[in-house]
């Protein structure tokens, strides 16, 4: 295969190139290496390229090396890569004449992109599971907390009292439609590109759909170049990578933010934490931490395989094929680090209600539904409302009175003032309206933080995630399906044994 040039590989090209994509290849690629292979001697065979009894012969090759390991046959940097360690494997088993003939109507770059295809679909698979498993997390937490009243905030300052229900929804939704981006990009990503050859496709009559069948896609990609050429199925990926990975930076820096001391809102698991090498007291969050720096990561996948498909020209080039895909794998092994912490740190939260209700009790957010109220039950406009509760508030802060100290008397001298009236209220009248519970359920119209509302919104991501696993479960069978389909194709030439 090196025949046109006249050395072998220097020391440094095999020690940085060659060595360490073989070494990862053969890590990740065996199975679909040994699938890739098979399903293009049958197809060879189904086309009359190769004989039935050379298929065979190849096939009962792929098999024995499929039962002994990928550890069997040692691992020559000086063939360049995985593909032709493996044809040398083949040659060696089965010899020239017949294992030569399996690279027919074929080119490395064909079939490297679909191995990378697949190695890709690979770890979706594992990925889809795990933003499914934490939607489920946070709705079922959100069940346990309808009617758990927190402060919510704009600006990092108090502003309304929602529930946690309420909050954790919020979140599931954003994920929801994180998870929508991820599974779309399946469709573009599981298209075969075998059969395209070098990219001007091939003279030899094959059928490339029967391939792609076997192998589990969609089908072919029609273009012979554009599949040989595109990588763009990665920016897709890591673009939902950085918009999932955005939507939980911001859901953790916000636990991360309620776990302090001076919040007291929430406290994760022992189990999740971290202690101090000096300091006795300390119990560090250090999920939450790894969850939201991890996230940086997938951006920088992001960059990193975006600037290897820019100024290159359109078509095969190591640029594409092989320097393009090596953030991919970085951000996949982040990703699921961080959905399977996270996971598990909100599972395991311990919620603090009584620290949350007091603090929406005492820091002004419920302030807002006592303008409201006087805007329903006095008519007032509601800037002049306005003028009035803040004014409270103001006199409430200038004496170091919380909210739940506001009086008839403020309220009424604050009318008079910016409405030239008083309002004939009584305490526990103006003190149901600052409670942060009442508050709440006042709220229920349609996206509002009631819990009968809470309870609308659960159910309707509830019934989405039940859709999506479903989704997923169709992958799943699919793939299946496929597989079967291939052992049952492999078996007219052999006796394939289970795996």
């Amino acid at each position: 295969m090196r025949e046109r040039l006249k050395t072998k590989p220097s020391e440094t090209v095999c020690k940085y190139l060659f060595e360490p994509a073989i070494l990862a290849d053969s890590k990740r690629s065996f199975y679909n290496m040994l699938s890739l292979n098979i399903a293009h001697a049958l197809m060879l065979s189904k086309q009359g390229i190769i004989t039935p009894d050379e298929a065979g012969k190849i096939l009962a090759a792929f098999l024995d090396l499929e039962k002994e390991g990928n550890a069997s046959f040692n691992l020559n940097p000086e063939f360049e890569d995985y593909y032709f360690n493996i044809e040398n494997y083949l040659i060696g088993k089965v010899g020239m004449e017949v294992g030569g003939k399996l690279h027919t109507a074929r080119s490395r770059n064909d079939l490297h992109s679909t191995i990378s295809r697949m190695n890709v679909r690979d770890q979706m698979i594992k990925l889809y599971p795990l933003v499914l498993n934490l939607r489920d997390v946070l709705l079922r937490k959100a069940d346990e907390h309808k009617e758990t009243v927190f402060t919510g905030y704009t600006h990092m300052q108090p502003a309304q009292p929602i529930s946690v229900a309420f909050y954790f929804t919020a979140v599931a939704q954003g994920l929801e439609r994180d998870y929508a981006r991820m599974a779309a990009a399946y469709e573009r990503l599981n298209q075969c590109t075998l059969g395209s050859g070098a990219f001007a496709g091939t003279s030899f009559p094959i059928d490339r759909h029967y391939a792609a069948d076997l192998l589990g896609f969609n089908g072919p990609m029609y273009n012979n170049m554009d599949a040989v050429a595109s990588r763009d199925y990665l920016l897709e990926l890591l673009s939902s990578f950085v918009s999932c990975g955005a939507t939980i930076n911001r859901f953790v820096n916000d636990l991360y933010i309620w776990a302090t001391d001076e919040f007291s809102y929430i406290e994760v698991d022992d189990s999740l934490a971290a202690s101090s090498s000096i300091m006795p007291q300390k119990k560090n969050s250090v999920t939450l931490e790894h969850c939201k720096a991890k996230t940086s990561h997938l951006l920088g996948a992001y960059v990193a395989s975006f600037s290897c498909m820019k100024g290159i020209p359109y078509g095969h080039c190591r640029d594409i094929a092989g320097e393009s895909i090596a953030p991919f794998w970085d951000a996949a092994t982040q990703m699921e680090a961080i959905l399977n912490l996270l996971g598990e740190t909100v599972e395991k939260l311990m919620i603090k209600t009584d620290n949350m209700k007091n603090r929406a009790d005492r820091n002004f957010c419920t302030v807002t539904e006592l303008a409201d109220e006087l805007v329903k039950r006095e008519g007032l406009s509601f800037r002049v409302a306005h003028h009035i509760v803040g004014s409270m508030v103001g006199e409430c802060l200038d004496k170091g009175l919380d909210a739940s100290q506001m009086t008839v008397e403020m309220l009424n001298n604050a009318g008079k003032e910016f409405a030239s009236k008083t309002f004939d209220w009584s305490r526990q009248e103006l003190s149901s309206l600052l409670d942060s519970v009442n508050s709440v359920h006042n709220k229920y119209d349609y996206g509002a933080p009631s819990p009968k509302e809470c309870r609308n919104m659960i159910d309707q991501l509830l019934k989405k995630l039940d859709e999506d696993r479903a989704s997923y479960q169709e992958l799943l069978d699919g793939l299946q399906a496929a597989e079967q389909r291939l052992d049952a194709e492999i078996r007219r030439f052999v006796t394939k044994p289970e795996r």
